[in-house]
């Protein structure tokens, strides 16, 4: 009888080391496959993040492009605005006389 005990611990040792080395692989398995799916996410959010900057970068300049002309625009109209103003020498020059020179 106590080599049918002995056989029967044994057995289930064996499966203990059976369920253990399943159990082992089974992890490494899961581990492998987050790994992967991590690895494709990063792969997804970095292909996504270039492509939103590539976006971005091509709204910045067409934006600044934009922004730079109608500044030129105006600026422009503004020196032709002065350019164009008549001037007053005798009225500056009297004015210049009163505040330097009055008493």
């Amino acid at each position: 009888m106590a080599e049918k005990e002995s056989d029967v611990i044994e057995h289930l040792l064996s499966l203990e080391h059976e369920a253990s080395s399943l159990l082992v692989d089974a992890q490494t398995t899961a581990d492998k496959r987050v790994s992967e799916a991590r690895a494709r996410a990063d792969e997804a959010y970095k292909k996504q993040y270039g492509e939103l900057l590539s976006k971005a970068d091509v709204e910045l300049k067409s934006e600044s492009d934009k922004i730079t002309k109608n500044h030129e625009a105006a600026f422009s109209a503004y020196q032709n605005r002065i350019s164009a103003s008549e001037k007053d020498v005798p009225a500056f020059n009297a004015l210049l006389d009163k505040l330097f020179f009055a008493e």
